[in-house]
């Protein structure tokens, strides 16, 4: 079992590559992206929340379930 630190470790690491795969697209859906960050349809789609409370992604003002980096 991982501790507290292993799992947000990983929480980290899968952040950074659903981030780093919106970046390079002009969005996605949790489902699309699963496949190429190597997690779960809801590992990515927490990932997104999480990432949408920093400020750092958006949803698409169309679709609530695509994903749009926030770019500067």
């Amino acid at each position: 079992m991982k501790g507290p630190s292993g799992v947000m470790t990983q929480r980290i690491a899968l952040d950074k590559r659903v981030l780093d795969y919106l970046l390079a697209r002009p969005g996605s859906t949790a489902w699309a992206m699963h496949s190429a960050v190597g997690a779960t349809r809801e590992e990515v789609s927490k990932a997104c929340q999480r990432l949408k409370r920093k400020g750092l992604v958006k949803t698409s003002e169309v679709q609530s379930t695509y994903w749009e980096a926030v770019r500067p």
